[in-house]
């Protein structure tokens, strides 16, 4: 017992080193990540009057220290998602050994693919969001006179919740395969109501899109309903030899 609770304080001081690291190296590269976070925003106000956009699309503080602490922010954040992958590689580290050979095999199966399927989403939101915000934009031409002057930090929380949003949705095939493994679900079932599941992941994506308009929804509904059909055949692979009889 002993070595066991020695084992898990080294690996979660371990753990805490990641996080500073990726932390640190957030700091210095900070200038290129804004770059990057703020690179949606800019693109959709190309696309609006320049009267509207305000001060070219620059963003406003209302403190002299706003803009470090934004920065301390976003480093912390980023910080703990670039340790993630090795905050994740000292768990199973440390669960490993009560493992069976089999669940060693499920697991070295599903892990990449989830981290796979987490780095999709993100991808599909980083590559629709300008179009969520220009159809944010263009009911503000519709108000004579109207100027934007962007508070970063409420689009940097935009931007993380839509990144985090469409990641963790994308892991819908891990759900499902996790779900037909203890055999709460069969591929057989999955086929019968796929119209029936297909609605469900509409509505869902209307609820937990975060800027909630038609465009995001539906660049988050229809890769979904194409995850859960492939789906079919990953629960076929790992459901039991009898299900569905």
């Amino acid at each position: 017992m002993t070595e066991h609770l020695a084992e898990l304080r080294t690996r979660l001081i371990r753990s805490c080193l990641y996080c500073a690291a990726g932390m640190i190296l957030m700091w210095l590269f900070s200038e290129h990540i804004a770059n990057v976070m703020f690179a949606p925003i800019n693109d959709a106000l190309k696309s609006v009057p320049k009267d509207v956009s305000g001060l070219n699309g620059r963003v406003v503080f209302n403190s002299f220290a706003e803009a470090f602490f934004l920065k301390m922010q976003v480093c912390m954040v980023g910080g703990l998602i670039l340790a993630i992958p090795f905050v994740m590689m000292e768990l199973w580290g440390f669960i490993e050994p009560a493992l069976t050979e089999h669940e060693r095999k499920g697991v070295l199966f599903v892990a990449p693919m989830s981290i796979l399927l987490f780095i999709g989403g993100v991808a599909c939101a980083f590559f629709i969001m300008p179009m969520a915000l220009k159809w944010f934009l263009s009911y503000m031409q519709e108000i004579p006179g109207a100027i934007l002057l962007q508070n970063p930090l409420t689009y940097i929380v935009f931007f993380v919740k839509l990144m985090l949003v469409f990641g963790v949705m994308f892991q819908l095939p891990v759900v499902l395969m996790f779900l037909g493994k203890v055999g709460i679900i069969t591929s057989k079932l999955m086929k019968t109501y796929w119209r029936q599941a297909a609605v469900g992941i509409f509505t869902a994506a209307m609820v937990v899109a975060p800027s909630n308009d038609p465009g995001t929804m539906l660049a988050l509904a229809i890769p979904l309903t194409i995850l859960f059909l492939a789906s079919i055949w990953l629960v076929k692979l790992v459901e039991p030899k009898n299900a569905g009889a």
